[in-house]
């Protein structure tokens, strides 16, 4: 797990977001990006889906349509064929990570990443069920301006129990981060 890159990686697009909306320098800008935090942990939720018991349909969002590829054959025949390249469960989690390392920053926890990746690791911070998890990480999130190493240690644990390995949370991080800085150069 490679948190100082993706501490710098947050870094760099918190500064453009600043650039471009000056207003959000010397205010605090924690509450907002708490109920983000939230918003985005309660997406991962609902493509996770488990919680749903008055659903039969309680399948994670593992895969997503993304396009059709067509071949054509001599003679005038094509097949087509459904692409499923997109992984929403794990868009809204990195998602939610943007915004744990956004608030790490503001609380000054890059500084202690070597102790994060320790802590992570060391610290119990799994419990044997998705939901409860969830609800742990919802419960520590609140709490997160005291509370924010349990928090990460909590949220890296979830994405275990997600199924995700960290060379794909990274790889998504990667690419959300890449759509995100896209979209401040696109007024988004």
């Amino acid at each position: 797990m490679n948190l100082e890159k993706l501490f710098e990686m947050q870094k760099m697009l918190d500064r453009k977001i600043h650039e471009r909306f000056p207003e959000l320098d010397g205010q605090n800008n924690m509450d907002w990006k708490i109920l983000a935090l939230l918003t985005e942990i309660g997406e991962c939720a609902n493509e996770w889906r488990g919680f749903k018991m008055w659903s039969e349909d309680r399948e994670p969002r593992a895969k997503a349509y993304s396009h059709h590829e067509e071949k054509r054959y001599e003679g005038g025949g094509f097949s087509s064929i459904a692409k499923y390249d997109r992984n929403p469960l794990l868009e809204e989690y990195v998602d939610s990570l943007h915004f744990i390392l956004s608030i790490g920053l503001e609380l000054g926890q890059e500084k202690y990443v070597e102790n994060i990746n320790h802590y992570i690791y060391e610290e119990p911070y799994m419990t044997n069920d998705v939901t409860l998890q969830f609800n742990y990480v919802f419960s520590l999130a609140t709490k997160v301006r005291k509370q924010y190493k349990p928090l990460f240690s909590c949220f890296v644990a979830l994405g275990e129990m997600l199924g995700f390995t960290w060379e794909e949370i990274e790889s998504a991080y990667s690419a959300k981060n890449e759509i995100n800085h896209a979209r401040q150069d696109t007024n988004y």
